[in-house]
């Protein structure tokens, strides 16, 4: 016996429909998370001329300026979801790169020192308090 399935012709349509309510709530979460993240002070060094003390390296960076924090953001692509420092939102800062990369390329900034980056969108995609968090949204979702 040789059994076939055969799929709604719209069944792509029909699948995003359903996953959408899903996907915003991860994206509302995820973008809740990271404001929260990159909102408080660090537990380092409070340097002269920065208002709160510098992140120790395997934080979230620190709040200093708030121009990261300003440019967080959500928006729906073809595919889905964006979420991040958007220029849609604000101004993304140089520093949004040269935190999340050491040595971005064509930056005016450069963290290639012994204190390195401070990883803070990759950070947050492997963070298991936002993977919990996540489930419980999607929980509560159904």
């Amino acid at each position: 016996m040789n059994a076939q399935l055969r799929l709604h012709p719209d069944v792509e349509e029909r699948l995003r429909r359903h996953l959408q309510p899903a996907l915003e709530v991860i994206a509302d979460t995820t973008l809740v998370f990271l404001r929260e993240k990159l909102n408080q002070t660090g537990s380092g060094t409070h340097h002269p001329g920065l208002p709160n003390p510098s992140s120790n390296p395997g934080e979230y960076p620190a709040k200093q300026g708030g121009a990261l924090l300003a440019c967080l953001g959500k928006e729906q692509g073809v595919n889905g979801w964006v979420v991040g420092a958007l220029n849609s939102v604000a101004p993304v800062p140089p520093e949004a790169w040269a935190l999340e990369f050491p040595e971005p390329p064509n930056s005016p900034i450069s963290r290639a020192t012994g204190y390195g980056a401070r990883p803070w969108l990759s950070k947050a995609a492997s963070d298991t308090e936002l993977v919990g968090r996540i489930r419980s949204a999607l929980a509560a979702l159904q």
